[in-house]
């Protein structure tokens, strides 16, 4: 049974596979997490099964401790795993996608980095591993940026800096939109996902497939749609437009199904084209495109709730602008009010020394 030294930390003591068994199976029932959103409660407890797993496999016993507190001024959930073992040989290698020196998948570490904020993995001089993952709550920020180091061989080792802005329809309090950002190596990923509908309903699709993008291992567009359809079936299904972006080539690549558009601004103008249907209904095979980046480059990738006058609109938009700002325009002068409205702005830059 889990030992609560106060409201708002639980300690589980892990020995055999049926204490993994009850600790996970409690977590979705913390009172301090009664307050989350039920993906986000499915999310904390896969990552403590995960990390408890790796503490009975490598380390024989250990613990797991899940936390809600602040931190830099803001609340945030930590999720402190410690076991007895002989520690990780190679940290660095432990968390790399497929590494396992047990046979398995090894999707644990690299699993956990994905769902959570920051991750961390300590040796302690005393012996054992200690591995500490965050997850920040409350709105992200808008806004972030990812240097990308010059290639090798004939890079343009560009730098890209991105921000997005999601608004729902009035009177709805949650969007059924998704703007997603994750990055990659050499690069960013960018998703946006226009549930079908609005309100509450469209609200609990749109987290659902934010979970699957969060675990997935999949990053190229084509087949990143293939993932979302099928985790759409049965539902009231979307439209969704993937864009990734590779840095070190200077390069973007786009699919797209449904009313998802993305459009580019700089040395030339360019609009990527979305294959008609509708992901869970009607998935049509998808047309990927690809696209040269040069610095001062700007891309948005927007759903339906943009109107198509955008492209026509670039006069009050002000191009040269940071990220966030550009895409607080986007929203404010050519947002449907009568639709969720959404956008992903990303501005590129020559490299260090370009």
């Amino acid at each position: 049974m889990p030992h609560e030294p106060e409201a708002r930390e639980v300690r589980y003591s892990l020995r055999h596979e049926v204490d993994l068994h009850l600790a996970v199976m409690s977590v979705r029932r913390l009172p301090f997490l009664a307050g989350l959103p039920e993906v986000d409660r499915a999310m904390l407890s896969t990552v403590v099964s995960e990390l408890g797993s790796n503490i009975l496999k490598y380390g024989v016993r250990g613990e797991v401790t899940l936390s809600l507190h602040q931190a830099e001024g803001r609340p945030c959930i930590d999720i402190v795993a410690c076991d007895q073992g002989p520690g990780i040989a190679d940290v660095a290698q432990a968390v790399q996608d497929h590494y396992s020196t047990s046979g398995t998948l090894g999707l644990g570490l690299p699993g956990v980095r994905r769902m959570m904020s920051e991750l961390s993995i300590s040796l302690p001089p005393e012996g054992g591993t200690r591995v500490q993952a965050r997850k920040w709550l409350g709105p992200a920020p808008t806004s972030a940026r990812l240097s990308v180091p010059k290639a090798e061989a004939g890079g343009q080792g560009l730098r890209l800096a991105w921000a997005s802005e999601n608004r729902p329809c009035q009177p709805e309090r949650v969007s059924g939109d998704l703007a997603f950002v994750r990055p990659v190596p050499g690069g960013v990923l960018l998703v946006l996902i226009d549930v079908s509908g609005h309100g509450t309903s469209a609200h609990q699709l749109a987290q659902a497939l934010e979970a699957v993008l969060q675990q997935t291992l999949e990053q190229e567009p084509a087949r990143l749609l293939q993932v979302l359809h099928q985790h759409c079936i049965g539902t009231r299904g979307a439209a969704a437009g993937v864009a990734l972006v590779n840095g070190e080539r200077g390069e973007l690549s786009y699919a797209g199904i449904g009313n998802t558009r993305i459009c580019l601004r700089g040395r030339e103008a360019w609009r990527g084209v979305s294959r008609d249907g509708v992901l869970g209904e009607r998935f049509p095979t998808p047309l990927l495109q690809h696209q040269p980046l040069a610095p001062g480059d700007v891309v948005m990738l927007y759903s339906d709730g943009i109107s198509e006058s955008l492209n026509l609109r670039d006069g009050l938009l002000d191009l040269g602008a940071d990220p966030a700002v550009l895409a607080h325009q986007v929203i404010t002068h050519s947002g449907r009010s009568t639709d969720d409205a959404s956008c992903i702005v990303l501005r590129v830059h020559a490299g260090e020394g370009g």
